[in-house]
This record gives C-alpha cells, structure tokens and sequence, in this order.
C-alpha cells in the first residue's frame, strides 16, 4: 500500500525521517508492506508557488493514508494574513472531510509530568475528539476584514457534523473499555452552551445522541471549567468531544500534562481516508540542529499502522518507544542530551532485538 508523506518545514523532515526509517525497518525484518511516498510539500513549496493547493488536494485522493510531518513558518503567510501551511492543513482536513480529529493523552514511561502524583505510566490516559471540518476555524477559507475597521469569523455547527462526531466519541469510548479493561466509559461534552447559541445546539445533539449508548457515562463541562479539570482530576477523563478550537486549545494544555508537545501525536480521519500527524508546530528556530524530539512523530506513525489495520506493528514499534524512554534516553526537551538521530537508532535498535 502506498502512503502519501509530506515532509512539512522546519524539524518536519528531521522527525520524518525518524519515522520513514522505522518504516523501512518494519519493511525489511517484519516483511510490513507500505511504500512511502514522499512529496516536498511545506509553507515554503506554497509560498515559491511550485505546489498549489488544488494540486495538493488532488494528489492527495489517491492515497488512503497521510503521514504528514509539522508544516508551517510564521514568516510566510498569505494575502489574508493568516499562514500559507495552514491552508494546506484546513484544505485538506476539509476536502477529505477529515472530521474526526483523534487526539490521544497518555502518560509514556520516563516521561515526568508537570502534575504530582501522576509517575506512573498510563495514569493519565484518555482522548480527546475534536471536530475537525466546523466550528469557529471553519471561518478559515470565509472570514473577513472590512476597510481596516471590523473583522468578522462565523462559527459553524451543523446537525451531521455534531452527531457523526459525537457517535464517534461514544463509539471510542466502548472500545477503550473493551480494549484497556479499566473501570471508565464516559464521554465528556465540551462547550460553552451558557453563552452561545450554537454551543446550547451542539449539546442538545450530543444529548440526543447520547440515548444511542445507555451503557456510556455522559458528562457536561465548560470549556473554561475543563482547563482546570484536566489539571486537576485527569484520571476520571476517557474520552472528551468539543467543537474545532476548543479542541485545539484543550489538546495543547493536555499535552503539557504528559510531558509536553513533543509527545502529542493526532489521527485526522473521515470514513476512508486517514491524515496522520503531531500535534506540535514546525519548531523553525531549531530546525537543522539534530536536537528534535520525534517521539510524536512515531506515535503518530503507530496511529497509522494501526489505521490500516497493521495493529502488530503498530504495538511492537509503541513498546520499543517505551522501552527507550523507560531506560531515561531523552532529547533536550527532556532534559537530555540524545540528539534526533541517536534517539531513533535507539528505538531501531529495540526493534531489532524484540
């Protein structure tokens, strides 16, 4: 099966070449049959005008599954002001209907969490289900400034895209319980329904479609209230459903309490085609200096595997993962001294000896 890789800016294809190594190993020992298929896509590729975004997109329906790496430079932006890369990014999510955007928080072995009481691996560990084609970033393509005097973003919540995302909240939430054998099946509901009239339609969805699944705790939270909740009571989450930007937001803070960006990795999925990528940004300022972190960059290349249906390669490259920062090998931002490439050869290695 072919793959489409795109290999961003910044530390990207730093972090992708960790991950297309492993790949190629799996390849080669495990007889895993994928072919990556690279394409130079970044803020830079858009801005020089080699790729257009219609020609990305169009590329793009070829391929079942995307492992993208980060994309993005602050510097280059379009006539609207916002980032070129983000139009690559929003394009797609929106042309492939990538709806639901699988955001796992879980707490990896020798990883130290800003939070006490929470050393042990999967102590905290649930998922966060953000609805990736509306809400208020859906205004990407749509918002306007007007004579340099008022500026306008709608937000957008529809009736499909709220219940097919809740649905996949409660149907996530099953198979955790089936697969973790823990004592939780809970969905969270997040928004800010006491202000908004499009947050009180997108509860009332999920309400509704909440009797679907009598079996599933339900849970109502502000977004505000959740900022704390997160900090304060992670082990009762399983599985949290918020609209676009919420999402975003929630996510980051998420990730800072299992160790930070360089360890959130993402799914962004529709019925048949699946975009892969980490949560954190193109890190420009250290592109070049071999000192990245690519565990995100891996996991969500396990994310894929598993995708796809290649679950036993995606759980041998996630144990080898763990076994490498269990024995405490980390990069700077871990607060060690294991450049890029050292790190991955180190997880290659368990790989090779599993």
């Amino acid at each position: 099966m072919e793959i489409m890789v795109l290999k961003g800016d910044g530390i990207g294809p730093e972090i992708m070449e960790s991950s297309l190594n492993i790949l190629n190993l799996l390849t080669e020992n495990y007889n895993l049959k994928i072919d990556p298929v690279e394409f130079d896509i970044g803020a830079e590729t858009i801005s020089t005008g080699k790729w257009k975004l219609p020609a990305i997109i169009e590329e793009a329906r070829k391929f079942k599954a995307i492992l993208k790496a980060p994309m993005g430079h602050p510097e280059l932006r379009n006539a609207g002001g916002t980032e070129d890369a983000l139009d690559v990014i929003l394009g797609l999510r929106s042309e492939l209907d990538l709806y639901a955007n699988v955001r796992p928080v879980k707490k990896l072995p020798g990883v130290q969490s800003v939070l006490r009481g929470y050393d042990e691996p999967g102590s905290i560990n649930y998922t966060l289900i953000r609805e990736n084609s509306e809400g208020l970033y859906s205004s990407h393509f749509g918002g306007q400034i007007l004579r340099d005097e008022v500026a306008v973003d709608n937000q957008i919540i529809t009736r499909k895209g709220t219940e097919r995302i809740s649905k996949y909240a409660f149907e996530l939430a099953e198979k955790n319980y089936n697969r973790r054998k823990e004592n939780k099946k809970k969905v969270t509901c997040v928004d800010k329904s006491n202000v908004l009239k499009s947050f009180v339609f997108f509860r009332k969805i999920f309400e509704e479609v909440s009797k679907d699944y009598p079996g599933v705790e339900t849970q109502y939270m502000y977004a505000d209230a959740m900022t704390q909740y997160m900090l304060f009571h992670p082990r009762e989450l399983d599985v949290i459903v918020t609209e676009n930007m919420f999402g975003d937001v929630l996510s980051d803070l998420a990730a800072a309490t299992v160790g930070g960006l360089g360890f959130a990795y993402s799914a962004n999925l529709s019925e048949n085609t699946g975009m892969f990528e980490p949560v954190h940004g193109s890190a420009v300022d250290i592109a070049g200096k071999g000192i990245a972190n690519p565990t995100a960059m891996i996991l969500s290349t396990t994310m894929m595997l598993g995708w796809l249906g290649e679950a036993k390669y995606s759980d041998i490259v996630e144990k080898a993962l763990s076994s490498v920062l269990a024995d405490g090998t980390g990069t700077a931002d871990m607060g060690g001294n294991v450049r890029t490439k050292e790190f991955t050869e180190k997880v290659m290695e368990k790989l090779r000896n599993s």
